[in-house]
């Protein structure tokens, strides 16, 4: 079997630098596209010595349906330009086969999941310290706005999934071997993530947070662990800051502010019915959707909703391709989980964590337009690989080797 093979230098080495994009682009995109080029670059060598074999998952597939989808409507509909360079960023979901073929063994996803942890709470230090201090420093029209302001979509739900990641690997890990700096470490990482959480003041990160975390604790938790979460989502919901933010969710569904539910009632459907096959990947103008309704704040070039936007750019078969593109990794992530309970119990809390995490980015892109993010996208395509890779290698029949 693939997993009891011994690692050889360039596949160890492709996979560290995976371990590092996975690690860094929690907080720095720039410094996650670097590591995934290395990657690559490792990844290719490993391939032309034959030191690792090719794993292309289903939802390797569905990426290139999207894309040769994405790209014909792009260049169907241009008028101009170099209309290709939109589509650039799905390259980015190479690193699903990549990932795909480097994951050989559960303690290569553990080693994944703990360097993503890493990075969430460099992520985490970011937001609680440098944050308040540039609020502090011009607290233009007040503090708490200017912080509110400061909080970033991308960051808050990198936190979320981090978040998630932490709960599983820390309740349902029973790897015997997990080692007294990781049993306590990522509860205390938990804490810092979730205080940083709170800090970014997106709600919708919440609301998925809190959502999945009960889910979680409900099915797979004692009764203490659940009135422990209860007890923090009151505390939390109890800060004056968080109320605020919670008090102003009524503002977006108000349809004479141009918030979200105008631009899911009335851009979204206009649109798709103006443009059925779609005005082109990431060709959704502010100018665009002003011209249906203007009360649409201005710069805004989506819809905070990944169907919907998928919807206007790519037009019915772009939405149809990515439903079932989505379909395929929840699937993915499901069949791994049950499988893992046949193999090694280290590997059970890991496919927890990657069906946390995937479910977290999939709710959230239901009011984020988060599969339009290049980090978040790359996480997307790391955890499509991790699933499909993984389960192509394990079957209910075998048992992956605990030493791998």
């Amino acid at each position: 079997m693939v997993s009891m093979m011994i690692e050889k230098p360039f596949d160890r080495g492709a996979y560290w630098a995976l371990a590092a994009t996975f690690f860094s682009i929690a907080f720095s995109i720039a410094l996650g596209q670097v590591f995934a080029g290395v990657c690559l670059l490792l990844f290719l060598v490993a391939a032309a010595r034959r030191e690792i074999r090719l794993c292309w998952p289903l939802t390797a597939w569905m990426w290139l349906l999207f894309a040769a989808v994405a790209c014909a409507v792009t260049l169907a509909v241009s008028r101009g330009g170099d209309p290709l360079k939109r589509c650039v960023k799905l390259g980015w979901f190479l690193l699903i086969p990549m990932a795909a073929s480097l994951m050989t063994s559960p303690r290569r996803l553990r080693g994944l999941l703990r360097a993503f942890l890493l990075g969430c709470s460099v992520l985490s230090l970011r937001v609680l310290v440098i944050n308040p201090v540039r609020a502090w420093r011009d607290p233009t029209p007040d503090f708490l706005t200017r912080l509110i302001d400061l909080g970033s979509m991308t960051h808050a739900q990198m936190l979320m999934l981090g978040l998630l990641a932490a709960l599983a690997l820390s309740v349902a890990d029973r790897h015997p071997r997990m080692g007294a700096f990781w049993a306590g470490g990522q509860w205390a990482l938990m804490g810092v993530i979730a205080l940083a959480l709170i800090l970014s003041f997106k709600r919708g990160s919440w609301l998925c947070a809190m959502g999945l975390a009960g889910a979680f604790a409900l099915r797979h938790a004692r009764r203490a662990l659940w009135v422990g979460l209860m007890a923090a989502v009151l505390l939390a919901m109890s800060l004056p800051p968080v109320r605020v933010r919670m008090a102003q969710i009524r503002a977006e569904l108000q349809m004479e502010k141009g918030g979200r539910l105008a631009m899911w009632t009335r851009v979204a459907p206009t649109l798709a019915r103006r443009h059925p096959m779609g005005v082109g990947y990431a060709g959704l103008t502010n100018r665009m959707m002003r011209r249906v309704d203007p009360r649409i704040e201005r710069n805004r070039n989506h819809v905070h909703n990944n169907p919907l936007q998928v919807l206007i750019e790519t037009g019915w078969i772009g939405l149809a391709v990515y439903l079932v593109w989505m379909a395929v990794g929840l699937r993915d992530a499901l069949r791994l989980l049950v499988r893992s309970r046949a193999a090694p119990v280290e590997l059970e809390a890991p496919a927890l964590a990657c069906l946390l995490m995937l479910s977290g980015l999939m709710l959230n892109g239901l009011v984020e337009y988060n599969f339009g993010d290049t980090e978040l996208m790359m996480v997307y395509a790391i955890l499509f690989g991790c699933m499909g890779g993984l389960c192509a290698w394990l079957s209910p029949a075998e048992r992956l080797n605990p030493a791998a």
